[in-house]
């Protein structure tokens, strides 16, 4: 009997636990990051700020980009909401159930709109590398290098660690 009265309690503590548990998690932060990289944009903040250290940025390089980047945002901004309506617009003609001709239109709105977010993303990349001279383009170029190679390493202990 008394083993049976250990038992019942361990189950009621541990279903009590099951359900505060997670309650005061959510209490406590929210959702994973509270949506801060969601408010996050390409290299504002931290990122900008090592790069621009490790390229030697000058003062009116770092004004010519910040202003670069605030016009490049607001382009981004409104391509990103034009997908968005498009998306939307594609998901409520499918539950709709609408024809081949009327998915292939709304689908090739979707495609141009993407195709539309690289081309502005080449264009900002290229208003970005005509401000650097060419000794930061260098320096940028091997920083690169130094990041493709230490990602394949990586993937590489990832694929050898799951054989």
């Amino acid at each position: 009997m008394k083993a049976y009265k250990f038992l019942a309690t361990g189950l009621l503590l541990l279903s009590v636990a099951s359900i505060a548990l997670p309650t005061m998690a959510g209490e406590a932060g929210g959702r994973h990051h509270d949506g801060k990289w969601a408010e996050r944009e390409g290299f504002d903040g931290r990122e900008f700020r090592h790069l621009g250290e490790a390229l030697a940025l000058t003062d009116a390089q770092k004004e010519t980009l910040k202003t670069q980047r605030e016009a490049a945002k607001v382009v981004r901004k409104a391509l990103q909401t034009k997908l968005a309506d498009a998306r939307n617009a594609l998901a409520t003609a499918v539950d709709a159930g609408a024809n081949d001709a009327e998915l292939n239109s709304l689908a090739d709105v979707v495609g141009k709109l993407h195709a539309e977010q690289a081309l502005e993303g080449a264009k900002s990349k290229k208003a970005f590398l005509a401000v650097l001279t060419e000794t930061q383009k260098q320096t940028l170029a091997e920083a690169k290098t130094k990041r493709l190679e230490r990602k394949a390493d990586r993937k590489g202990e990832r694929e050898s660690a799951k054989s």
